[in-house]
């Protein structure tokens, strides 16, 4: 059972300021069902149990700040160095976080299909379990992904990762702090490439237009 305890609050961090490099197009701006793909993501996160979110953009990317400007969310920060890797967006949405969270979820802009269910399966994994320093997705075939939360004991550490692991390097450093959440389902997918593109809007369908920008 969920219980929003504001003594422990839980927030998202969602990543939205890689450079596309392999999709040749600002990927979070991609229309799908008359939305863009972080504006799916935006909007899962707020209806979650997540007491706030942090979106994380790249000040490069013409009209995102548009896109990511939806009701609900006041935390936006831009990440000037996207190009050093993934490690660079945690520091800056990190450092975003009011110094009341306990712990937050790390979230990709470029996973439309990302449920509200599967965010609050993680945190009320970590409510149930003692509060963890780390909570973990996983999915059907023992595939780990996101979301994944990190309690504050562990903030420290992701601020020292360097390049493009993302947390994963400090998942492996401390394996045996990591509590799994079971998803009943597959991996959730990200939009790398065109043709993940076209996968999605093929398995979903959308309508071509500009999104909500």
């Amino acid at each position: 059972m969920l219980i929003n305890d504001k003594n422990h609050e839980v927030w998202g961090i969602i990543l939205a300021s890689g450079l596309s490099t392999r999709m040749g197009t600002p990927k979070m701006l991609l229309p799908y069902q008359q939305k863009t793909l972080v504006h799916h993501v935006i909007e899962t996160c707020l209806h979650s149990v997540l007491d706030g979110v942090v979106v994380v953009i790249n000040p490069k990317v013409n009209g995102l700040v548009e896109a990511v400007s939806v009701p609900g969310i006041k935390h936006v920060v831009e990440n000037h160095d996207s190009h050093l890797g993934m490690s660079t967006s945690i520091k800056v949405g990190l450092e975003a976080l009011p110094q009341q969270v306990e712990a937050m979820v790390i979230l990709l802009g470029d996973q439309p299909e990302m449920d509200e269910g599967s965010i609050n399966r993680i945190v009320e994994t970590y409510q149930v379990k003692n509060r963890p320093s780390i909570v973990q997705s996983v999915f059907f075939n023992n595939e780990k992904g996101h979301p994944v939360l990190f309690k504050r004991d562990m903030f420290h550490h992701l601020l020292q990762v360097e390049g493009d692991s993302g947390g994963k390097s400090v998942i492996q450093k401390f394996s045996r702090e990591v509590v799994y959440a079971p998803m009943n389902q597959h991996i959730i997918p990200d939009v790398d490439t065109i043709d993940d593109y076209q996968r999605l809007i093929k398995k979903r369908g959308v309508v071509h237009d500009k999104g909500n920008r």
